[in-house]
């Protein structure tokens, strides 16, 4: 997530049910391959979910990440230090 956030940085993040997220959010997500990882929402679609990026070029392809569902996001991220 260069340059919005840097190795060793904190994140503060809100999860609750009902939530709406919308494209451009940072959030923490549960993957099944990449396990617990802080993306942005690229894409939403209803009927798919969401579809993630990172914001360098050295991040790892939405397309490799596949569509997710929303009850895979853990949470917003409100706070970095």
């Amino acid at each position: 997530m260069l340059p919005t956030l840097k190795p060793n940085d904190f994140v503060v993040c809100f999860g609750w049910k009902g939530k709406r997220y919308k494209v451009g959010d940072v959030v923490v997500v549960t993957h099944p391959e990449f396990k617990t990882i802080i993306k942005r929402i690229a894409q939403i679609h209803p009927t798919q979910g969401l579809l993630l990026a990172g914001d360098n070029a050295f991040s790892t392809a939405p397309e490799r990440m596949g569509w997710i569902a929303p009850k895979q996001i853990i949470g917003k991220v409100v706070f970095t230090a």
